[in-house]
């Protein structure tokens, strides 16, 4: 497999080529620089959303040098630019000494940046804690050849997260209560439901101005987080859309890999949806109009609701608003028990961390390796995250195990690095005093009993990769399937003409776009390991 990949000798011919045409920051930096004090420096990329802190001026840039005898040289680019930048240093390799979040498992198969650190984890005890502590997070972060690319970050059993992988369906229950309405349990009772909330002026202004329910976007490159097909979990069919494999539609069923693009259970959900449409009871352009416009709906003026229903993260999506609403479970298709009823699953909340870059000299790397160990100490984790202990976050008094937040944000920025940081929360810790957390938990236990009805071998674990030529393969089928498929399911729900007719060319086309080679690798690729994890 490494020899399909982009090496640092092969990109340094392209960087210079890159570099001299774009004029990118960074470009051309000699690696293995120390400072005046002759202490190594390293430069660390962060990924980071607009509202987050500078990490120059948090103490954990002072507590992280100090553990490393080394000098810290941040180099912060916003979430927003990297989806643009990412392709562009990917090609010329000019890779940060550490990269925080920004790479994933189809980069480390594809290019030969970055260290193999399987030989340094007995160097790193906090690492060696986590791997043993959590196999998942280093099945997470290997390939098949037993190579660690990266220390991945876990936010553990204080993640609010794990309870419905951040995916909720929310109804407003002021709303059901001024109207004397039960929570619906079925598609047909969620449809008097939102029939009665557009007709009943439930927020009490005496305007028709009241939007039943929104749906998210379908986008360009499959289905996300928030999808409308959440939806499927009502006929019976689990979705895992937070995953690599989930966001195409892939599942498993008693060890048979699926796509559920394919199924009656996805007709079923789209002639649904655009029945509300023709109901007057969502948007007629809610597919296709501007997003600004469903989340100014949402929050409204603050005071008083206008929207009834959202898949979402938690309720503090309402803003203002978010005591009026509530998780509720999915509503069952008809012909469907709620004991076939399904809900997205409890997930480890592992994702990408911490990886080094191949070739350092050996004080660097040495420095590097301390770094990373040091940012998964509980404190320096907790610090991280939430911002200077004593100031931010505070340790209990009577509890080690437990910390409190003291001040996560003020407006719009928050004083910690969040999930852009690297983490690790150790089992027994807990964190109070966090809304976000509170609410995703809160919201998220709605769901316990649906999740239940998914067997464990029902479901692809997060850790399971094709092949960098296999992914290639999936992802130009992909692309096709995309291009088309898409933007034909928006029409279907927003305009009708869905019929058998138009139904058998939909599938005749994915399947001739390449569906089922799909299907095909994703079974190989379970099938590999799922015999290495047993």
């Amino acid at each position: 497999m490494n020899n399909k990949k982009m090496t640092p000798l092969l990109a340094a011919g392209v960087a210079a080529t890159m570099c001299a045409t774009l004029g990118l920051a960074g470009c051309g930096g000699d690696g293995n620089r120390t400072n005046s004090e002759g202490k190594p420096i390293i430069k660390v990329t962060l990924i980071k959303r607009s509202t987050q802190i500078d990490a120059a001026d948090m103490k954990l840039t002072q507590d992280l040098e100090a553990a490393c005898d080394c000098e810290i040289e941040w180099e912060e680019i916003l979430d927003t630019q990297w989806a643009q930048q990412a392709s562009t240093v990917l090609a010329s390799g000019d890779v940060g000494d550490i990269t925080i979040w920004g790479y994933n498992a189809d980069n480390f198969a594809q290019y030969d940046y970055w260290e193999d650190l399987s030989d340094d984890i007995d160097s790193m005890p906090n690492v060696k804690e986590y791997f043993e502590t959590v196999p998942e997070a280093k099945m997470f972060a290997s390939d098949l050849d037993g190579h660690v690319w990266q220390i991945p970050s876990d936010y553990g059993a204080a993640s609010g997260a794990q309870w419905s992988s951040g995916q909720n369906m929310m109804i407003n229950k002021t709303w059901l209560d001024k109207l004397g309405l039960e929570m619906p349990k079925t598609w047909d009772e969620l449809t008097e439901v939102l029939t009665a909330f557009k007709n009943e002026d439930p927020n009490g202004n005496g305007e028709a101005d009241e939007v039943p329910m929104l749906i998210n976007q379908l986008g360009t490159v499959g289905f996300g987080w928030w999808s409308p097909f959440l939806l499927l979990n009502g006929t019976g069919q689990n979705t895992q859309v937070i995953t690599g494999a989930g966001a195409q539609g892939i599942y498993v069923k008693d060890g048979k890999i699926g796509n559920w693009m394919l199924s009656d259970n996805f007709r079923q959900v789209i002639e649904y949806y655009h029945s509300l449409i023709e109901a007057g009871l969502m948007p007629a352009d809610v597919l296709t109009r501007d997003a600004s416009l469903n989340t100014a709906d949402i929050n409204s003026d603050g005071k008083t609701a206008k929207v009834g229903l959202i898949f979402g993260w938690n309720t503090g999506n309402f803003g203002d608003l978010r005591d009026e609403y509530v998780s509720m479970e999915v509503p069952a298709a008809p012909g469907v028990s709620y004991e076939e009823t399904t809900w997205e699953p409890k997930f480890e909340d592992i994702y990408n961390g911490a990886c080094v870059k191949a070739g350092l000299d050996e004080e660097h790397k040495a420095a590097a390796l301390k770094m990373i160990d040091a940012w998964l100490d509980p404190e320096l984790t907790m610090e991280s995250y939430y911002g200077d202990l004593g100031t931010y976050i505070e340790k209990d008094a009577n509890d080690e195990n437990t910390y409190n937040v003291l001040k996560f944000q003020d407006d719009l920025s928050t004083f910690g690095l969040a999930d852009r940081g690297l983490t690790w929360v150790r089992p027994g810790v807990t964190v109070t005093g966090d809304e976000d957390k509170v609410l995703a938990e809160e919201d998220g236990k709605v769901y316990e009993e649906q999740q239940s009805h998914v067997d464990e071998d029902d479901i692809v674990p997060n850790y399971v990769r094709l092949s960098t030529e296999d992914n290639t393969t999936v992802s130009n089928n992909n692309s096709t399937i995309w291009n088309y498929a898409l933007p034909q399911i928006s029409t279907w729900i927003q305009d009708g003409g869905l019929t058998d007719e138009t139904w058998n060319q939909y599938i005749e086309t994915l399947k001739s776009s390449g569906i089922e080679e799909n299907i095909e690798l994703w079974q190989k690729w379970y099938d590999e390991y799922m015999a290495k994890a047993a």
